[in-house]
């Protein structure tokens, strides 16, 4: 890949991944980029993630063409790790309410979908030039500060992304890592919080979400507890076996204890409770909650 290119935001490399020939060709007839404007296509994901592991200097604004329809939270993780630094963009041929949740708690920073118009570069440069969220962070709450958080949310998909913020938000402010307030907690959330929206409370918004949270400048706790049946946890297929590999669903309990430090349920599986340590902190003392 060519380094040569500015830093300018106007002039950010685009990245392409599985390349969709027609819906490349409707974007390009009418977000007339600039002539100058460096692009670099790559046919398969794994050539992609090669490109951006060896090339560790991509400009900001990177865009991120994935025109698949189902989503894939293990490709978009890795995808967000990689460029923790760089705002991505999406380009997709369709984007549901759910998917849509999804790539903004993973930290998506743009979904763009058909049909296209000038606006939609101009929208990309000028939220990439004022990506930066000012706030002075506080020594003193990020060494002795405690946060503890109760409330309910209804079933409602479109609470996710709020509570993820937040969540995002704090855990940056006593001092986490990037990779995981920008990318592991907002997706260990959006998968928590799905569930107990779809499978616990049954999309009921009349049934509520409880969620308690406690932040301190060594660990988060995140509990979720929904108002349904509940489920036996201890049946649940392992996703990366032989049988369940190729299936669609069935990987949002694996990627969560995957990520978390320890997760354990309660009530029946009505309460999960999700422990993430602070791998920036690990020399401190711990404080008991």
């Amino acid at each position: 890949m060519d380094k040569n290119y500015s830093n300018d935001v106007g002039k950010a490399l685009i990245i392409i991944l599985n390349l969709n020939p027609e819906l490349y060709r409707k974007f390009l007839e009418k977000v007339k980029l600039p002539d100058n404007f460096q692009k670099k296509v790559y046919s398969t994901f794994p050539r992609f993630l090669k490109a951006v592991k060896e090339n560790k200097e991509l400009s900001p604004g990177a865009f991120l063409f994935l025109p698949e329809k189902r989503f894939n939270p293990s490709k978009l993780r890795q995808v967000c790790l990689l460029l923790i630094d760089n705002p991505v963009h999406i380009i997709t041929d369709e984007c549901d309410e759910k998917t849509y949740l999804a790539y903004l708690s993973a930290g998506i920073r743009n979904i763009i979908t058909p049909p296209f118009n000038e606006d939609d570069y101009q929208g990309v440069h000028d939220e990439s030039a004022q990506s930066s969220f000012c706030f002075h962070k506080s020594r003193e709450l990020i060494r002795e500060g405690q946060i503890r958080l109760d409330f309910l949310i209804p079933s409602n998909l479109s609470r996710v992304v709020g509570v993820n913020r937040l969540v995002s938000f704090l855990t940056a402010e006593f001092g986490f890592a990037p990779e995981d307030y920008r990318v592991n907690l907002p997706m260990v959330l959006d998968e928590a919080l799905s569930n107990a929206i779809i499978h616990g409370n049954l999309n009921r918004e009349d049934l509520k979400v409880h969620i308690r949270i406690y932040i301190s400048v060594n660990r988060v706790i995140i509990q979720i507890e929904d108002q349904g049946k509940g489920f036996d946890y201890e049946r649940i297929k392992d996703p990366t076996g032989d049988k369940m590999i190729y299936n669609d669903s069935g990987r949002g309990l694996y990627i969560i204890k995957e990520i978390m430090d320890r997760v354990t349920f309660r009530n029946n599986g009505q309460v999960i409770e999700m422990e993430k340590s602070n791998k920036r902190n690990k020399s401190q003392t711990s404080i008991k909650s």
